[in-house]
């Protein structure tokens, strides 16, 4: 057997791109209800111009998202159906304090919670809980400057021990933060943070990554204090960069590009910021704002595991000028000539995500933990009302193949492998429904219209035969 019997296989969504309901039952404003279906999504606010936050007339896709809220038991009994061991979700910081600031949660907040891990637990599927996905009240943006404010800190802290405490005897896995290493690429939505034109904007982001990374490690300190059983893992937006060529200025790029990417991990894991960084902090006078107690709180409180996300590889040059160029996960990456180009807004890498299993075990030495891992494009629904997502299966089946291999031949410590979007959701990059992600099918289109009905795909069923065998199967015959 190449996986322990107890792998969690399973999927993953976020509140903020699948609940819907987004003022209803005491749910505040988060900072993403605010972001329109267009292509200014993405870009960073600048509070002196024209930007995001003036554009009324828009359609705003997780005001409905996938309707998660209304129809969670079935979707629930679907995951359960195929089988899986584990369902990543998150929970909605203004749903529970809708402007931050309350001094008592929102209980209709906290009992619809309370009914997903009532339902995952009938179904025997592990919660996975992320504390913070992408989503914080809009409050803290207007007054506070989002996590640019040492004092929402404080704020989260609040937030996070109100539902570890809720829930210590239900939830083991803890994300306090997902993707962290985003708030360099997606300000606004990484960390609520604005600018003014002439602002330094590095200072800034890296100004609140270290209220970040001290809310991730009081998280775990109050966590630890709650239930010592919890397990916490950090959160990587990941993927492996390759230099463009042999050439060492490329190589120096590619390895400066891993080196700015890692710095989030390294922190929750070794608890120090790494020496690389003082340099680059001077070179782009980058002054932290810190307390004297800050570093020890780092060094005390690291994480158990290393959960990360891939969907594909990089590729740096150290002149990129006239090079094809494609999207990797959240930022704009050079076209590698040695990968097919695919359906997919990116390329398909899946030897790269067992290179990245190689890269961040070596660097950690902690386990692993796949929590997002998938294939964004549309799919089809057929006259006789079935996806033949086959071109989803091919996705998976080498992903999966070379995370398997990366456990039976390379030693890695897994815990398990959470696919992104198991049911169909809103896109964070473009907002569209019609990016499709799941192996549960979601009629509806880029503007909410549609029945909702939940079909299971082919690349569903195929995937439950893959729980069924623990992964076995695709390596039979082999």
């Amino acid at each position: 057997m190449i996986l322990n019997k107890d792998f969690l296989w399973g999927g993953a969504i976020s509140a903020n791109q699948s609940e819907g309901c987004y003022l209803d039952y005491g749910k505040g404003l988060s900072q993403f209800d605010n972001l329109p279906l267009n292509e200014n999504r993405l870009k960073e606010v600048f509070l002196d111009k024209d930007n995001i936050l003036n554009e009324k007339d828009q359609y705003y896709p997780s005001h409905i998202g996938n309707k998660f809220y209304e129809n969670y038991k079935e979707d629930i009994a679907k995951l359960a159906e195929l089988g899986f061991k584990c369902f990543r979700f998150s929970i909605s910081w203004p749903r529970i304090f809708p402007t931050g600031e309350e001094h008592e949660p929102n209980i209709k907040g906290l009992e619809f919670y309370d009914n997903i891990i009532k339902e995952l637990k009938k179904h025997n599927i592990e919660p996975l809980i992320t504390i913070s996905h992408f989503d914080m009240p809009f409050y803290l943006v207007e007054n506070y400057g989002g996590w640019a404010d040492r004092r929402v800190v404080d704020l989260y802290l609040k937030y996070s021990e109100t539902i570890m405490r809720r829930y210590k005897d239900d939830v083991k896995y803890w994300i306090p933060f997902n993707e962290m290493n985003m708030i360099m690429h997606i300000p606004y939505i990484g960390g609520g943070l604005t600018f003014k034109s002439n602002e330094n904007r590095l200072q800034k982001k890296y100004q609140a990554t270290h209220h970040q990374l001290l809310a991730n490690a009081l998280t775990v300190k109050i966590g630890k204090e709650i239930n010592k059983n919890f397990k916490f893992g950090c959160m990587l937006a990941a993927g492996k960069t390759y230099a463009y060529t042999c050439k060492p200025e490329d190589v120096f790029a590619a390895l400066e590009h891993e080196k700015h990417n890692l710095f989030f991990s390294d922190v929750q894991v070794r608890g120090e910021y790494p020496r690389y960084v003082k340099h680059y902090f001077k070179e782009n006078n980058i002054d932290l704002i810190v307390e004297e107690n800050d570093f020890e709180i780092l060094k005390s409180n690291t994480v158990d595991f290393v959960s990360f996300s891939y969907y594909s590889s990089a590729c740096s040059a150290a002149k990129d000028e006239g090079l094809e160029k494609s999207q990797a996960n959240g930022a704009e990456t050079i076209r590698n000539p040695y990968l097919p180009k695919s359906n997919s807004v990116w390329q398909n890498d899946p030897l790269g995500l067992r290179i990245t299993m190689n890269q961040l075990y070596d660097r950690y030495q902690l386990p692993l933990f796949i929590v997002e891992n998938g294939l964004g494009t549309q799919d089809k629904l057929s006259e006789v009302g079935t996806i033949e997502d086959d071109y989803r299966i091919d996705y998976m089946r080498e992903h999966i193949k070379n995370m398997m291999l990366a456990v039976k031949e390379d030693g890695i410590e897994l815990v398990g492998y959470i696919m992104w979007g198991c049911i169909d959701l809103t896109s964070v990059s473009d907002g569209r429904m019609s990016k499709r992600y799941g192996v549960i099918y979601v009629d509806s289109d880029d503007y909410g219209n549609g029945s909702f009905k939940r079909i299971i795909k082919k690349s569903g069923y195929w995937y439950k035969t893959v729980i069924e065998s623990n992964g076995e199967i695709l390596f039979k015959g082999l």
